[in-house]
């Protein structure tokens, strides 16, 4: 069974990385309801690779206090991502309830 993904030998996708302005070319060519549907979901997706950004340059300058508050900003912003409960919906159906493991389990014990 072959599959027809857009990944080539090396593991990375065969499509080219679009700029804003070539996905704005791309709406001018066809200017249609669902391209400018998928070019705001685009763009939504955009902020937030924008934003993973922003806390991977605040934890690595060393600042708690900014990469705290662009960590719970970021959360804020994923909180309720279909992609993200599509993907926790099938982890759960493939490998059921989450479990606790037995170090956490120990810690937060109260004897």
């Amino acid at each position: 069974m072959t599959r027809n993904l857009p990944i080539g030998p090396d593991g990375r996708y065969e499509y080219p990385r679009r700029t804003a302005a070539e996905l704005r070319a791309i709406y001018a060519r066809n200017p249609c309801p669902e391209v400018r549907e998928l070019l705001w979901e685009i763009h939504r997706l955009r902020i937030l690779l924008v934003r993973a950004n922003q806390l991977q340059k605040a934890y690595d300058c060393g600042c708690h206090a900014s990469h705290m508050q662009i960590l719970d900003k970021f959360r804020a912003e994923i909180q309720g991502e279909p992609c993200i409960e599509e993907r926790e919906a099938w982890e759960r159906e493939f490998f059921g309830p989450p479990q606790q493991s037995v170090y956490t389990r120990n810690k937060n014990r109260r004897d």
